[in-house]
């Protein structure tokens, strides 16, 4: 029973991971659309006078993806911003045990926190269908 179990949620990570990495891939593209469309606001604003907001919005949604939805493929693929003094000199045991402490002490408690400090505001924003207020 607990080889099944065992090999159940090897699958089920398996799954994860090429969830994270085809997102990952997907929202990588996200960062030329932020340039092409900034470039786009820049041109039309100054050069043809005209703006849309929508356009500008887009910009900062994307940024966003770029961060939530990229987080975990940067952390499969190992690739976060560590502080060097206490991680570069450490055996890959001892790293491994940085990241498992770190997450647990730092990451889960911040967001957390953050779930805890902002859900009413989110609960408010949400029971009255609240968007930005330039969407024109």
């Amino acid at each position: 029973m607990p080889y099944r179990l065992l090999e159940d949620l090897q699958r089920w990570a398996a799954r994860i991971d090429r969830v994270s990495r085809s997102v990952g891939h997907i929202v990588a593209w996200f960062t030329l659309g932020m340039v092409l469309v900034t470039c786009a606001v820049v041109l039309l604003r100054y050069g043809f006078d005209l703006g849309w907001i929508a356009m500008q919005e887009s910009v900062v949604y994307m940024h966003a993806a770029v961060f939530m939805l990229g987080a975990a493929y940067t952390l499969q693929a190992d690739e976060h911003v560590r502080v060097d003094i206490f991680y570069r000199a450490r055996s890959p045991r001892t790293r491994a045990w940085i990241d498992l402490l770190g997450t647990a002490f730092f990451l889960l408690p911040v967001c957390a926190a953050l779930v805890w400090f902002s859900w009413d505001y989110v609960a408010a924003s949400w029971s009255v269908h609240e968007g930005s207020r330039e969407a024109g």
